[in-house]
């Protein structure tokens, strides 16, 4: 993988475990994740009459933009029925696998040798760090979680290839997904539950908007210059911030077994370093 798509990858993968500490730590994790989306669709409009909607890939943003609308609403029931140690891991480490395996079926472009040995490595990490949360409730909600984030990684794998500019890419799609996530979240909590909650802590809303824009625009960027199922599965490095987020700010506690799929992980990466 080139550096530039690795470092990329793994300042994407900050700022997503960021996003998702933010919408794990809320009270009502549907309406945070909903809330981030919608400002930051309303941060990056002006991006977008800026630099034009992409039309060339209208079919892929339309289809992502369902998707991950579906993703936001799985991701919420996950975290409220199971710990973000367990959920997190799981439905990141999970979605990778399904990416690989899409691209033997021409989805995306196939890894080689090296790049296998890295995605198992990773993943069995990921995955590790998920079995050895103590809580495992919320196990088919965090599948779905994962299905659904390999499902919209392919199709923009697909569509930021159509595409010159990757930002007016990212940006058409955000504000597209924060189009369809109003509607659905108004319908679900009702518009004062909404207003207020974006009344009280819009600021952290604004950047845990800003933080998943960034996240997923970088993985975009990443995903024209090497393997989906690399890029993919790099980005899932983010478990092990959001462990050490967890053990900072949660007081979490971290173990032997954790520890050593950290060591996996880390492990998978120096592999996906090296691997051309």
């Amino acid at each position: 993988m080139p550096s530039s798509a690795l470092v990329a990858v793994l300042v994407a993968a900050l700022l997503h475990a960021t996003w998702n500490l933010m919408v794990k730590a809320s009270g009502d994790r549907l309406v945070t994740a909903a809330a981030q989306v919608m400002l930051a669709g309303a941060v990056f409009l002006p991006v977008v009459l800026w630099r034009g909607f992409p039309s060339e890939a209208v079919w892929n943003l339309l289809a992502s933009g369902i998707v991950q609308t579906a993703y936001l609403a799985a991701l919420a029931t996950a975290y409220n029925r199971a710990d973000l140690s367990f959920a997190y891991p799981i439905a990141r480490g999970s979605a990778p696998i399904i990416v690989a395996l899409g691209s033997l079926l021409g989805l995306s472009l196939v890894p080689g040798p090296g790049g296998w040995l890295a995605l198992g490595l990773i993943c069995g990490g990921v995955v590790g760090l998920g079995l050895a949360s103590p809580a495992r409730h919320g196990l088919g909600a965090s599948l779905l979680t994962g299905f659904l984030i390999a499902t919209y990684i392919t199709i923009d794998g697909a569509g930021v290839r159509k595409v010159d500019d990757v930002l007016a890419y990212a940006a058409s799609l955000y504000v597209l997904i924060a189009a369809l996530v109003v509607p659905v979240v108004l319908m679900t909590r009702g518009f004062e539950v909404v207003r207020r909650a974006v009344v009280k802590d819009w600021p952290r809303h604004l950047a845990g908007g800003a933080a998943t824009l960034g996240s997923y625009g970088l993985l975009l960027y990443a995903s024209r210059l090497a393997p989906l199922s690399l890029v993919a599965a790099a980005r899932e490095t983010a478990v092990v911030f959001a462990a050490l987020g967890g053990w900072w700010f949660l007081d979490e506690k971290i173990g032997k077994v954790r520890a050593g799929a950290v060591v996996v992980i880390a492990a998978g990466m120096i592999v996906l370093a090296i691997t051309r």
